[in-house]
């Protein structure tokens, strides 16, 4: 797990890590991130092989992880690059699940999915295949404003209330109430899916 020395402050932060894919408000996240007393680095991606860069840290990975970008049903999109970037890992310009799932070390990080259809069951198999805490994740197209609320929703009962995560998910989603926050998955690590309200 990445320990900065802000974790042994005399108020400790928690370590966030931003993965900016092909996001959006990347710096107003970071912002609501550093207000919610956690120490943030954020990771702009510029090729393919920069990702997986960042989902194989190992023991260097941060407790909490949010990707920010793109996605269809059919994996995490990055666009198209010349010669000489390494797009091998790409089908159709996008990320397949499998091809995470073959790279992702986070062990005892929870990641959350910004991108439409980021809570499919296939990606959410990508990521625990890593042995991370738990996945997050829209099954559809989620409205970002009310994304960034959620996001806030659930690190102030992580963070204030010491929820556990899987808690403080059921609780951000309630407290968001938006029909596109109703769609957002919670994957345990072994697997098993939580839905809202079902």
């Amino acid at each position: 797990m990445w320990k900065p020395v802000d974790t042994e402050f005399s108020v400790p932060r928690c370590p966030v890590s931003v993965v900016n894919v092909s996001g959006w408000g990347t710096e107003f996240i970071r912002a609501m991130l550093e207000a919610l007393n956690c120490v943030v680095v954020v990771h702009h991606i510029g090729t393919p092989a920069d990702f997986i860069k960042v989902i194989e840290q190992g023991e260097n990975a941060p407790r909490y992880m949010i990707i920010m970008g793109h996605g269809t049903k059919d994996g995490l999109h990055f666009g198209d690059y010349g010669v000489p970037v390494d797009t091998s890992m790409l089908h159709n310009d996008l990320m397949p699940p499998e091809a995470i799932c073959e790279h992702t070390k986070l062990p005892g990080c929870t990641v959350f999915s910004f991108s439409c259809y980021g809570g499919n069951k296939a990606m959410a198999e990508a990521f625990l295949a890593g042995d991370v805490s738990a996945y997050i994740g829209c099954r559809t197209g989620p409205d970002t404003t009310a994304m960034a609320l959620f996001l806030f929703h659930f690190l102030f009962g992580v963070l204030s209330k010491q929820l556990p995560d899987h808690d403080a998910w059921h609780r951000a989603v309630a407290a968001t109430d938006h029909e596109d926050i109703y769609q957002f998955s919670f994957f345990h690590a072994d697997g098993a899916e939580e839905r809202f309200g079902e």
